[in-house]
């Protein structure tokens, strides 16, 4: 954990604001971060490392981003029970590409409201909020 400008800056970010002010989401639509160079170095020679083929590489391009995470590892793919009509599918740990298509349909099924694909229940938004609280995925 770093505790510099960022830090500072989203601590200040407010926790409740009313539905029609602007949110904190609205203000960081786009999150484009610049790679780390420190990191992508330490990447490239453990891939070396692992793989002596790719000694001779040469990276073109590189990307940052942020990955989503909940705190028990697994999706939310759901219905907001508090804002009645409002659903929401996050969290999927930098898996969303590979999985997006079953999320997709899922989703699309909870929003039509035709019989779920798969049981919905796992990964429902309200998890986070019952007592007692979800128990951690074992595969988190």
């Amino acid at each position: 954990m770093r505790l510099g400008r960022a830090w500072i800056r989203e601590s200040a970010m407010p926790r409740r604001w009313k539905s029609d002010q602007e949110t904190p989401f609205e203000r960081v639509r786009i999150l484009d971060p610049v790679p780390s160079k420190r990191i992508l170095e330490q990447a490239k020679v453990r891939l070396v490392q692992a793989f002596p083929v790719m000694h001779g590489m040469r990276v073109t391009e590189t990307w940052g981003g942020a990955v989503d995470v909940t705190p028990d590892g697994i999706p939310v793919i759901s219905a907001v029970d508090a804002i009645p009509g409002f659903f929401i599918a996050t969290g999927f740990t930098g898996h969303g590409f590979g999985i997006s298509p079953g999320a997709g349909k899922l989703m699309a099924q909870l929003v039509t409201g035709q019989r779920p694909v798969v049981d919905p229940t796992p990964f429902r938004y309200s998890r986070f909020t019952e007592r007692p609280r979800s128990r951690p995925s074992p595969l988190a």
